[in-house]
């Protein structure tokens, strides 16, 4: 046994004999040892290590594993490892490993107390150092073993807290505690714990700031309220006094939990209930017989509910939804797709669900069919519960279905329920949709709701009332929920409403849809409200979007007691939360508010100070997201007060709640004749969905924007919607890119802007970059740069000179890309920039590769790749390993160009990159 060896896997990759270090430099190596390591003492099967390191098993991985197992013995000594009948094992200790250690330590400690406890458990925590097998390139070695070495550090890190607090240690760890929120966003415990440190420490202030944080951010990430855990330390803010809590072991998983919430008192549906129980069993019993069989292959589990509208086709699917939750435990998604409204684009949708699964919003493809492939792939190997919620027709749908379950993905059983007002019969028949069909209550489920509602004795003696209430409601469960508030919040007794109901005014006009009764009872409940929640009712019904969020409502109603009069609504079952902190009305409610809004006249004033709200607060987002986009000539709208944000993270998730209300907006803002407003918005949209690569999305509203520019007169509105057309060129649109920035430049002349001129040349020069123009490309970006230099700019100059790198390198002009680059890399070190930083020294490396300096060019691509590697950039990390696996070939360092450009296939398997199949392609040659 190797006595004398000790070796580090939490945090940077370490190895030590009789202290002094043992260096391991291969990654094949390294990847072996790791592997052999966790499992310390205990043998390891060679087409364990051949999968790991090639992901295959074969004579010819079996050959190149013994290779590489005696390099490693002459690193770390030839009796380290032995050897078996088709296996190795690491001659050591388990206390010889820190993994080992660490936990032997943790177990420990739960059989001491007090002060052994807590020395036991720092003594744990102090071997980290850092993320566990962070420098070790082997992909399936983390995925198996990283997480759940986090979820223990984690858990150790807790009762730690819990002992220190125990121990009057609050001030300590107040630091420690804000440190971890921000890694772990979602772990209530820690925020309860740094809700505490800060009371104990007499900052209180700072508590109930830090719990409104996570109550925002809860809302927004997962739509759901702040647990028991958090709710007890809010009081205990709040209390007079403070005692230690006790510990709640159980994490908060960080998977989308977007249902809306239950309805309370859910009425009657047993046989669909029963139907669609049926159903998922179905589907999850067959999605595991597809996963023991990886040649069988089926259509993704697809159920639909069909019916009127007002029938109750949205209740059913959250209620039977919430039923099944426990059953997909990698979330639940739910998109509301608008029905027979113009709603968001599929574009627009599709970015919501994959941004809600943690897809990196700079690998979304632009259009339609990328994204739903990338979504395809991120549902691969999950099982998740999708609730797509009124659908209008089967093409709408379509984009965000799962894949085919082939494979080992097949196993994951992700299920869809939809719901609309159409059968859907093509998805029936080519997808194989399960149908449920919703028909009106029956007169005894109808006599339920009622009676649930109102209660026994108001309903007592009355059953002919209860009956001719719920027929002139047409059995709608939507009329007899709303007939039943009116009863219940106005007092009458059941035989004067329906005394009213019969004898009323003549029926509204129809809607076209059958839902006259609907429509009738709205009225009733319209009537019965006070005027401030009148007021916002018809208000609401001017909002563009699907739902609404407090402080946009607050703008729109005028009132700052929105959240009270939104909450009235809800009790009066005229408006829906579906999850904290955001409203919506149903579309029938909807139709129905905007009659109301447009006969009353003071729609436009509600539609305009929303509009002001969502431009005030954007412009405070994007100070954020892009510091240097502001114009002084974008103004805030006078008088409006926009939410502050914390950091670009709460910024950037402003944009995402709002995205499809933002791009609704634009359109309200064209129709309404708001035109300054209108152009505004799409240039405060444009932060965003660049970020996110929405081409087509900005393709449409920038037309949208110019349009509204004109129509205003505004000349400087004019120009920057035409220097948003320069997206254009990712859509191969080039011509019309090219006119648009020329008509831009002109207007900049004349307006003066130098900051809008060198914008353009900036665009110009990447259009034609684009288009293989290369001279004309250099061009623009130098006279570009040479603005920026002029203007003082380090930030715009260090994009300018990175892009005239990239020209110079697509010249075949080597030595001016690298004196442009290292330039570009200077300024961005100044400014901290690191993912800048990468991408110069990448372009750096690129042109020595050009100029066959393959030495240096191997040095600049592995820096570049570290860089992008230590600040997660996976993607570009891909990038820079192939093109140092093809530098260090071109210099006979084979070995190396294959841990290279393996790491880089792995990557970009991962990522679902297009470029994986290229890679593969150079590994395999």
């Amino acid at each position: 046994m190797k006595e004398t060896m000790r070796i580090g896997l939490l945090g940077p990759f370490q190895v030590t004999d009789g202290g002094a270090p043992a260096p391991v430099t291969g990654g094949r190596q390294r990847a072996v040892l790791a592997a052999l390591a966790l499992a310390a003492g205990r043998p390891v099967r060679s087409s364990t290590l051949a999968r790991l390191l090639w992901g295959e098993d074969d004579p010819a991985a079996r050959h190149r594993l013994h290779a590489i197992v005696n390099r490693l013995r002459q690193a770390i000594g030839t009796d380290a490892v032995t050897a078996g009948p088709g296996e190795y094992t690491l001659d050591v200790d388990p206390e010889a490993v820190d993994v080992h250690r660490f936990r032997a330590l943790v177990a420990e400690s739960k059989h001491a107390n007090g002060t052994a406890e807590l020395v036991l458990l720092e003594k744990a925590l102090g071997l980290w150092r850092g993320e566990p097998l962070v420098d070790v390139e082997a992909e399936s070695l983390a995925l198996a073993h990283v997480p759940a070495l986090t979820e223990e550090r984690l858990r150790a890190v807790e009762r730690r807290t819990d002992l220190v607090l125990a121990a009057g240690g609050h001030a300590e760890l107040v630091a420690e505690l804000g440190d971890l929120t921000t890694r772990h966003p979602l772990r209530e415990f820690l925020w309860s714990r740094l809700m505490l440190a800060l009371h104990r420490s007499g900052r209180q202030a700072e508590a109930l700031g830090a719990y409104q944080r996570v109550r925002t951010l809860l809302a927004d990430r997962l739509g759901v309220d702040p647990g028991e855990e958090l709710q007890r330390a809010h009081r205990t803010v709040l209390g007079p006094a403070s005692a230690v809590l006790d510990p709640v072991p159980a994490p908060v998983d960080a998977v989308p939990r977007q249902l809306a919430a239950d309805i309370a008192g859910f009425t009657g549906r047993a046989d669909p209930l029963a139907d669609l129980n049926r159903f998922v069993d179905r589907s999850l019993e067959h999605s595991s017989e597809r996963s023991l069989d990886r040649g069988s292959a089926a259509g993704p589990a697809l159920a639909v509910i069909s019916g009127p509208a007002g029938v109750g086709k949205t209740t059913l699917a959250v209620h039977w939804a919430h039923r099944v939750a426990d059953r997909f435990p990698d979330g639940q998604l739910h998109l509301n797709l608008a029905g027979h409204r113009p709603g968001p684009v599929a574009d627009a949708a599709l970015m919501t669900l994959l941004l809600s699964l943690g897809t990196d919003p700079a690998r979304i493809p632009p259009d339609t069919d990328g994204r739903s492939a990338t979504l395809r792939s991120a549902l691969a190997g999950r099982r998740v519960l999708m609730l797509l919620d009124n659908a209008y027709d089967a093409d709408q749908v379509r984009p965000f279905l799962p894949g085919s379950a082939t494979g080992a993905a097949a196993g994951s059983g992700s299920v869809v329920l939809v719901t609309s007002r159409n059968r859907l019969r093509s998805l029936r028949r080519r997808e194989g949709a399960h149908l449920v069909e919703l028909e009106p209550f029956t007169p005894d489920e109808s006599a339920a709701l009622l009676g649930g509602v109102l209660g026994p004795d108001a309903v007592a003696g009355h059953a002919g009332a209860i009956a001719e209430l719920a027929g002139l409601c047409g059995h709608l469960p939507l009329a007899v929920a709303l007939a039943a508030e009116r009863v219940r919040n106005t007092g009458m007794a059941l035989p004067a409403l329906v005394e009213e109901a019969r004898e009323g005014s003549a029926r509204l006009d129809a809607l076209g849809d059958g839902a006259d009764d609907v429509r009738k009872v709205f009225s009733w409940s319209y009537r019965a409200l006070p005027g401030p929640e009148a007021a916002a009712f018809r208000a609401l019904g001017t909002a563009p979007g699907t739902d609404i969020g407090a402080a946009a409502a607050a703008a729109l109603t005028g009132s700052p007691a929105a959240t009270r009069l939104l909450e009235s609504l809800v009790d009066h079952n005229l408006l829906r939360r579906p999850r904290p902190g955001r409203y919506e009305l149903h579309d029938l409610l909807r139709v129905y508010a905007a009659e109301l809004a447009a006969a009353d006249g003071g729609h436009g004033a509600d539609l305009a100070r929303l509009l002001d709200w969502y431009i005030a607060t954007g412009l405070s987002a994007r100070a954020h997201l892009q510091p240097t986009s502001e114009d002084p000539r974008l103004e805030r709208p006078a008088g409006v007060v926009p939410p502050a944000f914390a950091d670009s993270q709460e910024a950037l998730g402003w944009f995402e709640t709002e995205h499809a209300n933002l791009v609704a907006a634009v359109g309200a803002a064209a129709a309404a004749g708001l035109d300054r407003r209108c152009w505004q918005l799409v240039h405060l949209l444009w932060a965003h969905l660049d970020r996110c690569r929405a081409w087509p999305e900005m393709a449409v509203l920038g037309e949208a924007g110019l349009a509204a520019a004109r129509r205003a007169g505004d000349r400087f509105g004019e120009a920057e919607m035409l220097t948003m057309g320069a997206s254009l060129r990712h859509l191969g649109r080039f011509e019309e890119a090219i006119d648009s920035q020329r008509e831009a430049l002109a207007l900049y002349f004349e307006l003066e802007s130098t900051s809008g001129q060198a914008a353009v040349l900036n665009n110009l020069g990447m259009i034609f970059r684009s288009m293989g123009r290369h001279e004309e490309a250099i061009d623009h970006l130098r006279r570009c740069a040479a603005l920026d230099e002029a203007a003082g700019d380090p930030g715009d100059l260090a994009v300018s000179l990175f892009n005239l790198a990239r020209s110079y390198i697509d010249a075949g002009r080597a030595a001016e890309a690298i004196e442009a680059a290292g330039r570009s890399l200077e300024l961005l070190r100044g400014l901290g920039h690191r993912r800048g930083q990468g991408r110069a020294m990448e372009a750096i490396g690129l042109a020595h590769r050009q100029a066959g300096e393959h030495e240096a060019a191997a040095r600049w691509l592995r820096e570049a790749s570290e860089v992008f590697g230590e600040i997660g950039d996976r993607w570009y990390e891909s990038v820079s390993l192939t093109a140092l696996g093809r530098s260090l070939r071109s210099s006979g360092r084979g070995e190396e160009a294959d841990e290279a450009l393996e790491r880089a296939l792995a990557l970009a398997t991962a990522l679902g990159d297009p470029r994986a199949a290229e890679i593969r392609a150079l590994v395999e040659g």
